[in-house]
């Protein structure tokens, strides 16, 4: 049954109604008096007008209201706004587990910042690849980078390095879980925990050194100077090797030797003598 018909059936008469008339206007007026929580959810799911049904979700504070319009309105921006009113994080998260629009993914998101849910839909085969992925990078960024900076500053370097290395290890190791920092590089605290990964070498250090290379490019100067700061204490000559190869990339060549002056081995001194022949 209707909402429409619900009311021609109890005889309630007045604004009450109008919310189902055919003229915009009338209905506007009267979503704005409405307080049947029942049909302002039906309007906002399936009015025509974008200022009615918006208005509608706007009259809504109970998160269950809103998720059902989250869910189930016909237009995006409906569910977008709903959304953006739901209080609990744990709703939202459970929004992530419908198929949905990018815009709407990214504006659950937006709302999540409880660390423990975004680890959770990480790992959880519950929800698809895409909202996995984005979780790791949203938790790379916004948790764990924020926790490994506090701790570089208050323990052992060697403490720090295995708190870089969990993370790596937690997000299926190797390269997936670099290119998981890397995506932020950025951040400062990326570019530290780059370097850390940098410093143990092998594939997934090699890995570390493009990314932080590449933030030597940065238009940010303090991006640029950590960058430089990490790559100035790599002494691997298979290490340097991979920064020697990031003169080839006219945009880096400078900030490159100077970091390769800064490295000062007998590797990074011969690269330097070699480009400065060829200029």
């Amino acid at each position: 049954m209707s909402v429409l018909e619900k009311r021609k059936k109890t005889g309630r008469t007045g604004h009450r109604k109008d919310h189902t008339s055919p003229n915009p206007r009338v209905r506007l007026a009267a979503v704005e008096k409405l307080d049947d929580a029942e049909a302002l959810v039906e309007v906002a799911c399936t009015d025509e007008s974008p200022r009615v049904r918006l208005t509608a979700v706007s009259r809504l504070a109970d998160d269950l209201l809103l998720d059902r319009i989250a869910r189930t309105a016909s237009s995006l921006d409906a569910r977008l706004v709903a959304v953006e009113k739901i209080f609990s994080q744990r709703v939202v998260a459970d929004l992530l587990k419908e198929p949905g629009n990018v815009e709407l993914i990214g504006m659950c998101f937006s709302k999540i910042s409880d660390r423990r849910i975004i680890e959770s839909i990480a790992q959880d085969p519950a929800y698809s690849a895409t909202v996995r992925r984005m979780a790791v990078e949203y938790f790379a960024d916004e948790s764990y980078l924020s926790e490994a900076a506090a701790e570089a500053e208050a323990t052992p370097e060697r403490s720090t390095e295995e708190a870089v290395q969990a993370f790596v290890d937690a997000y299926g190791g190797g390269l997936r879980g670099v290119r998981a920092i890397g995506r932020f590089k950025r951040s400062e605290k990326a570019l530290k925990a780059l370097g850390t990964i940098a410093r143990k070498g092998g594939e997934t250090g090699g890995l570390a050194v493009e990314y932080l290379c590449s933030a030597l490019g940065s238009a940010n100067p303090k991006l640029v100077e950590c960058a430089a700061s990490e790559l100035s204490q790599l002494k691997e000559p298979d290490l340097v090797d991979c920064v020697i190869r990031a003169l080839d990339n006219p945009n880096l060549r400078e900030p490159i030797r100077s970091v390769l002056q800064s490295i000062d081995t007998p590797e990074a001194r011969s690269a330097l003598s070699g480009a400065g022949s060829s200029n």
